[in-house]
């Protein structure tokens, strides 16, 4: 029983945590289906806290996000993992962390779904499959574990947000086919090359076979760059910057802010209004008043090709990881028998464009980029055991999969130590492949580098790319503990023997021994 006195339900939430959207499904009747939250099939991934200490969340809070960017957070996603704080102005007594603020939005998202009469989940939801992107770290996953953990849910597995796009494509009808996945979504990108056969009856087989991608790209930077090209207009006649808020232009910083949310806005709809015209006019307004109280206007056009001209090198930065995918995959373009479209920011056109001119052909678009996610991770769910121990409402019969989903995946990093001279020893690298049924692991033997050490500090590190030392750029450590216990002998004649061990989840247990002692190490958030 939960702590008030009810059952949890024995459905699993699948949850798309995104940078600028959040969404939920869940398997039933054979489907996986999405539950809108509050009317709507996403959540704004926004939390604003009021000067009052109330706490709002999605839409309410989104709308806040540059009048009051002090106490408005967006893009949480980008800093999960990461040593960051906030502390409001309504809540000055509490330091927030990114898992305080994810927290907050899958409590709106499990709250939301408690509402949604259409679907009766027999009891308070508890267990999710929540997804990451397939960059995503060992810090930030373990941050969004606690982001659930703070929300009352109970993650069953964190799913690679590629491979559930998979499960949601794959799973639609049967296929045995190499598929590209390019997920591209509001504050991340990834591009994953899988092998799936869904022909089987009693069991589904994913193959990863390749991934990448870049943390910090994404539609708010489509945003960004069309909001650029508006504010630069109206400085041209105004002379006012709205965008510079340093700059003293006689005006105040929250008529600046406030000019901003409006172009925010704008250019938004402008940018959804280009996915299907060649033209959006852009009318705000009042947007903004001189230091003599003249009002200003926003009327202006803006045409497809210049929102795709400020935008080409970002969509073209895709592109190169796309061909690094193919690379590593030892693929050509010819391989691929279908490109998968995941990401509210595919829906822009220069990426089709891009996509369609690198493969010839058009990428699939019979599957909702907006929540294929979710969809999948809750095809996973309803797959899954739940713990033995706990005390819930079973779903119904049909709703449990007849098949099962067995994952072949790759490891993300390129994962090592700390040796003599600041090098990188690297024990697993890059794109190992993971047993389905047991964790990839690898050992390797070193010795001590200094007489008489009782004592040996193990750092842990990761890195995408191929380095020598663990300053270079890019390399981030990732946990550090101490082995003690070590004989007293001159250098080099005791030996230290570490193992890493890595699983589906690309989760790191470390362990670390010389003859008379033994440390382990399971990777704690950084």
């Amino acid at each position: 029983m939960s702590q008030t006195g009810e059952t949890y339900s024995g459905y699993v939430l699948g949850i798309d945590l995104g940078t600028t959207n959040t969404a939920v499904a869940v398997y039933k009747a054979g489907q996986a289906e999405i539950i809108p939250i509050y009317g709507a099939k996403t959540l704004p991934s926004v939390v604003s806290v009021l000067r009052n200490g109330d706490i709002l969340v999605g839409q309410q809070a989104k709308s806040r996000s540059i009048i009051d960017p002090e106490n408005t957070i967006i893009s949480i996603k980008r800093k999960m993992g990461e040593d960051w704080t906030k502390v409001f102005d309504g809540k000055p007594e509490k330091v927030y962390t990114p898992s305080d603020i994810a927290a907050e939005i899958l409590l709106k998202v499990a709250a939301g779904v408690q509402q949604y009469e259409a679907f009766e989940l027999g009891g308070i939801p508890k267990y999710a499959v929540i997804c990451v992107p397939a960059n995503f770290d060992d810090a930030k996953k373990k941050a969004t574990r606690k982001a659930a953990e703070l929300a009352n849910l109970e993650v069953l597995h964190l799913l690679e947000e590629p491979v559930a796009a998979a499960y949601a494509y794959a799973l639609e009808k049967e296929r045995d086919q190499t598929i590209l996945v390019y997920d591209l979504g509001g504050g991340t990108f990834d591009v994953s090359i899988l092998q799936v056969n869904s022909t089987e009856d009693d069991q589904k087989t994913f193959s990863v076979l390749a991934k990448e991608g870049i943390s910090e790209l994404g539609g708010d930077d489509f945003d960004e760059r069309l909001m650029a090209i508006v504010a630069s207009t109206l400085r041209e006649h105004s002379g006012i910057d709205i965008l510079d808020l340093k700059k003293d232009q006689g005006i105040n910083e929250n008529k600046l802010r406030n000019a901003q949310q409006k172009l925010k806005e704008a250019v938004m709809e402008a940018k959804h209004e280009l996915t299907e015209a060649s033209t959006a006019n852009i009318h705000i307004p009042n947007i903004i008043h001189d230091e003599s109280g003249t009002p200003y206007h926003v009327e202006m056009e803006v045409t497809r090709e210049q929102f795709n001209d400020v935008i080409r090198d970002l969509v073209m930065d895709t592109r190169e990881a796309v061909q690094k995918a193919l690379d590593a995959a030892q693929f050509t373009i010819r391989d691929i028998d279908r490109i998968i479209l995941v990401g509210g920011s595919t829906k822009v056109p220069l990426v089709k464009e891009m996509l369609q001119e690198m493969f010839g052909r058009e990428p699939y678009s019979d599957i909702d980029p907006d929540t294929a996610i979710a969809r999948g991770a809750a095809i996973l769910g309803a797959t899954m055991n739940l713990p033995q121990d706990a005390d819930f409402v079973p779903k119904e019969a049909d709703d449990t999969p007849a098949f099962k989903i067995q994952l072949h995946d790759k490891v993300t990093h390129n994962l090592g130590i700390e040796v003599v001279g600041g090098k990188f020893s690297c024990l697993i690298r890059k794109g190992t492949d993971i047993p389905a049924d047991e964790p990839a692991a690898a050992t390797k033997e070193y010795s001590t580098p200094r007489d008489n050490m009782t004592e040996l500090a193990i750092r842990v590190y990761q890195t995408l790319d191929e380095v020598e030392y663990v300053s270079s750029e890019g390399v981030k450590c990732i946990g550090e503990f101490f082995l003690t216990g070590i004989p007293p002998k001159p250098r080099g004649q005791e030996r230290i023997t570490v193992r890493f061990e890595i699983d589906q989840q690309n989760l790191l247990k470390v362990r670390a021994s010389s003859s008379s002692s033994s440390e382990e190490l399971e990777i704690k958030e950084s």
